[in-house]
């Protein structure tokens, strides 16, 4: 498998990923709203841990790609 498709596929999964972390956010932040009235502190400490670390993963997988861009950019 050549260099580039190697690249290509990673930043695939990468993206595929991405897209399964912020499907992930979206299920929490709708949950917190349909229910608001029944979060007790216990569930609000591991929603804010959830979002915390989605949003982290999320983070250090754009830094990924961008990463992986800019390799493409010097390889052509």
């Amino acid at each position: 498998m050549a260099q580039k498709e190697r690249i290509k596929l990673e930043i695939d999964v990468l993206k595929a990923l991405m897209l399964a972390f912020l499907t992930a956010i979206f299920g929490i932040f709708g949950y917190c709203v349909l229910n608001y009235s029944r979060i007790d502190w216990i569930q609000a400490i591991f929603i804010a841990l959830g979002i915390t670390a989605s949003f982290i993963v999320l983070y250090a997988l754009t830094k990924r790609i961008y990463k992986i861009l800019k390799q493409i950019e010097e390889l052509e």
